[in-house]
This record gives structure tokens, sequence and C-alpha cells, in this order.
């Protein structure tokens, strides 16, 4: 999983955001709040809503961003690349695991449901399972297409951001 550390200002407002890809979508960090997004239909969906925004300019050089109720000023400067994020080794001695066969919780929460079991054959970007985190039901998918080698959670149970859900041998 790459991710990108930014320094956003908004409105002269500095702001430090961390974006990562999962799968076919993106991870947004800004302090202690997470969103999901997806790019589709030329359209930005923030947490499964529709964002309407509309950008004027170049978001290096400073843009104007509107949506509905406001309008901001933006400017985006890369702060670092994170080439990688895995996990360290195991305290019982352990491997580490490597993210492209690990699907990793995009943050913490409540898993409400897993939608494959052992032995299963999964493609890239397919739906694994749904976490709950911050009122709001998130699919979680794989990176890689492969064979599920395992489960490590059920439904119900409590997560941390970065916690491997479910391996994928590719």
């Amino acid at each position: 999983m790459a991710a990108v550390k930014l320094r956003i200002t908004v409105n002269g407002q500095e702001h430090e955001v961390v974006v990562e890809k999962n799968g076919g979508d993106y991870r947004v960090a800004i302090g202690d709040h997470v969103f999901k997004c997806i790019f589709k239909d030329e359209k930005v969906l923030v947490n499964g809503e529709v964002a309407p925004l509309t950008i004027e300019g170049d978001l290096e050089a400073g843009a104007k961003v509107m949506s509905d109720d406001r309008v901001m000023e933006l400017k985006l400067q890369q702060v670092r690349e994170i080439e990688h994020i895995a996990l360290e080794e195991k305290e019982d001695g352990g491997k580490s695991e490597s993210s492209s066969g690990a699907v990793l919780s995009p943050m913490p929460g409540k898993i409400m449901s897993v939608k494959v079991k052992v032995g299963d054959t999964v493609a890239a970007n397919q739906v694994v399972c749904v976490l709950e985190a911050m009122k709001m039901e998130n699919e979680v998918q794989t990176e890689v297409a492969g064979k599920v080698k395992e489960v490590k959670v059920k439904a119900g149970e409590m997560v941390e951001g970065g916690q491997p859900l479910i391996v994928v041998e590719p």
C-alpha cells in the first residue's frame, strides 16, 4: 500500500494529510479524521456520498475549490512519499507480512461481515469484508488476485488501522 504525506493549506491554515491507495479507493487521513474517497464517473465519493466539488486552477500552485456551500483557497505540497507500508515482525516470532498479500484494515473500527473464507479465490479489488468506522460502513478490498490463505478476523471483532484482516496468496 503506497502512501503520500501532503501539507495542505486551506484558507491560510496548514494541515498534514496522509493519502493511501487501497485497492480501487483512497484512504485520506487528516488529523484524527479518516475519509474513504472513490473517484467514479468524474465524481468524488467521500464515505459513500457524492461530494460536489469544482476545482479551478492548479492544486500545487494554489487553486479555488468550490462545493455547494463554500469556496476554499487550497494549495498542496508533497512532504514525502511513503514507499511501502508493511507490518513489523510479529511478537510470536513469525515473519512479517507484506501488504501485497495481506489485506489491512484502512482504519480502526468494527468488522461487520467477512465475505470470504480460507480457500476462496478472489479477484483484485474484490470486497472481502465490511468495516464500520465513524458510523459508516466501509468495504475493504483486496489489492491482488489469488487464493485466501488466512482469515484473521470475524464479524463483531474490533480492529486497529493497519491490522491484517485477510491474507491472500497471489
